[in-house]
């Protein structure tokens, strides 16, 4: 497996060289008068990426590769490997120049993940695991607190959490008696790595429509010793829209019972 994350590393790097110059010379006042203009921009960015990333895939497997893609995912199969790759998770973040964006590798065989990525290109973190090897950060051990801290808990959560009919009531509980602070961040793998990181306390999407969003951080988290559920606590979360990420004593807080 080290093989492969260090190519991953090696890919990883490169797209994040890039992503910080254009990010550097991104002109907003050139994008930003209509919404068609942002989507444009978005779209340019994307397409410089994929062809990127393409071309390194060319350069090192000899195009024996598959490649499709997934909304903003790519995916490369070679022989029984897959290899899911966000370039840019938390794109509007970028585009509105919110130093927190991240590009995502999730490598899988046979339906798991093996080996997964998560790189800040601004703050030069790289967040890794192997599965059965454990998380790290940078290459310091990375281990999800099991404890719940007296105060200054925090909490991140997806773009909609407050405007769904999907709402957890423990959670808004919690909330209005000022027992937790909340996050949107706009970038799902930075608030899993996050959360592994014990940088936050829990991660909660309430309408998750697309599982690869996950799937670098799933790794990650859980070899960090962190929990994956939904929100009564099955472990059968791909199939539901519930994401509930944490460790078990915060999740006992939070879990709906039926």
């Amino acid at each position: 497996m080290q093989p492969m994350l260090n190519i991953a590393i090696r890919i990883i790097r490169n797209v994040g060289n890039t992503i910080i110059k254009q990010y550097e010379i991104n002109n907003i006042n050139s994008y930003c008068h209509n919404n068609y203009d942002a989507n444009i921009f978005i779209k340019k960015i994307n397409k410089n990426l994929n062809n990127m990333i393409t071309k390194i895939f060319y350069n090192i497997y000899a195009y024996n590769i598959i490649i499709t893609h997934k909304k903003n995912f790519l995916i490369f199969n070679y022989k029984k490997t897959i290899w899911i790759i966000n370039p840019l998770d938390g794109i509007m973040n970028f585009f509105k120049k919110i130093p927190h964006f991240s590009i995502s590798i999730a490598i899988c065989t046979k339906e798991k993940t093996m080996i997964s990525l998560i790189y800040d290109p601004l703050k030069n973190d790289l967040f890794t695991a192997i599965r059965g090897q454990n998380a790290q950060l940078n290459g310091y051990k990375l281990r999800c607190h099991n404890y719940i801290k007296q105060k200054n808990l925090l909490f991140s959560l997806n773009n909609n959490f407050f405007f769904s009919k999907k709402q957890n009531l423990n959670l808004k509980f919690l909330y209005k008696n000022n027992l937790i602070s909340i996050r949107i961040s706009g970038c799902i793998s930075l608030d899993l790595a996050y959360l592994a990181a014990n940088k936050i306390d829990c991660y909660i999407n309430n309408d998750l429509k697309n599982f690869y969003y996950l799937l670098s951080g799933e790794l990650i988290v859980k070899e960090a010793g962190g929990l994956i559920t939904d929100f009564i606590g099955n472990y059968d979360y791909k199939n539901s829209s519930n994401i509930l990420a944490t460790n078990s004593s915060i999740r006992k807080l939070i879990i709906l019972k039926n």
